[in-house]
This record gives structure tokens, C-alpha cells and sequence, in this order.
């Protein structure tokens, strides 16, 4: 179930609210400039799927999705620490950064946690298969997968070619539950 933990920045033991309605989640989100909506994948994928399947099994999807929100460029998360899937060692360190480019993630299959800081608030976002997250341009955030991940994770960016991540100090990364803690 998807779900949206606030915490403020003085006191990351305690979250100030939490969400499970996706309403809710909207609307939270839509205060401080994110989009939250949830929308049925239209093929289904599998976690740790090759990038090329997952590609070609979206693409009508993808394309209306680039098209429809000015996106440009994107890349695939697919991650499944199921051993005929491993490729090799995965790692699901967060660490804070940030794009100079607005962004979206779209969970096709699988879970993560994308935590994003805005202003004096971490707002952590448990996405599930069929959330999307839009993230306006230089949005600091961090994402974590788990400790046994499981997700395939379409990102759309709003330039021509893959963005590089500006990465950022952000101390409240190992202040928040990860999504092994949820």
C-alpha cells in the first residue's frame, strides 16, 4: 500500500503525519510542488527485468507519458534480489541529490521509498506498482530501495539527454526509516 510519512527536520525519530489515502497523498504533496498520481501500468513487468523488456513492454505507455508531460529522456531502476535474478552485488545506500531537470518516478512493479526534502520537511513516499512522483527541477531527494530490493522503476526527465545527479549533504538520510524500517 502506498503511503506518505512527514517528518520535520528537528525531529526525524517522529513523523509528524502519515498517509495512506491516496487523496490525501495528493494533496499533501501538491502543497510543496509534487504531483502524486496513482496510474495503472498498462503491461504488466516483472522486478529485475531486463531494461530492454521492461522498454519494450511499456513503450506505448512511455511514449504517451513523454509525450503528455514534456519529457525528453529516460532510464529504468530494475532491481530483484531474488537470486535468478541477481546480475551481482546490489546496493540500496540512499544518498541525498538533486536534478537541475523536473523528473518523474513511475513504480511498474515492486516498492521503494523516494524521500524527499523540501523546506524544513523530509515527506517519505512508499510507491508502489502504478505511483507516479513528479518532481519539479532541483528537488533534493534520495531513494531507497531495501536491503532486498524489488522494483522496476521508469524515471522520465524533462531534458533531451539523461541528466547527471548533483549530489548533496543531507544528514536526515540516516535519520529517516528506510524502507526496511517501514
Amino acid at each position: 500500500m502506498s503511503s506518505l510519512t512527514v517528518y520535520h527536520q528537528s525531529s526525524p525519530e517522529a513523523p509528524n503525519k502519515l498517509l495512506t489515502h491516496a487523496e490525501d497523498i495528493a494533496s499533501t504533496l501538491a502543497a510543496v510542488g509534487v504531483q502524486f498520481v496513482q496510474l495503472p501500468v498498462a503491461v504488466p513487468v516483472r522486478a529485475g527485468s531486463a531494461v530492454d523488456e521492461v522498454v519494450a513492454a511499456c513503450r506505448t505507455q512511455l511514449d504517451q507519458l513523454m509525450s503528455e508531460r514534456g519529457f525528453a529522456s529516460f532510464d529504468v531502476l530494475s532491481l530483484c534480489s531474488e537470486p535468478r535474478y541477481q546480475d551481482g552485488p546490489r546496493t540500496s545506500l540512499p544518498s541525498a541529490q538533486r536534478y537541475g531537470v523536473a523528473h518523474l518516478h513511475y513504480c511498474l512493479a515492486g516498492r521503494g521509498l523516494l524521500c524527499l526534502h523540501i523546506d524544513d520537511y523530509v515527506y517519505a513516499v512508499q510507491c508502489e506498482k502504478n505511483d507516479l512522483v513528479q518532481l519539479p527541477a532541483a528537488t533534493l531527494h534520495w531513494f531507497d530501495s531495501g536491503e532486498q530490493p524489488r522494483i522496476t522503476l521508469l524515471r522520465l526527465f524533462d531534458s533531451d539527454q539523461l541528466p547527471v545527479a548533483e549530489p548533496a549533504d543531507d544528514a536526515l538520510v540516516a535519520s529517516i526509516a528506510g524502507l526496511d524500517d517501514c
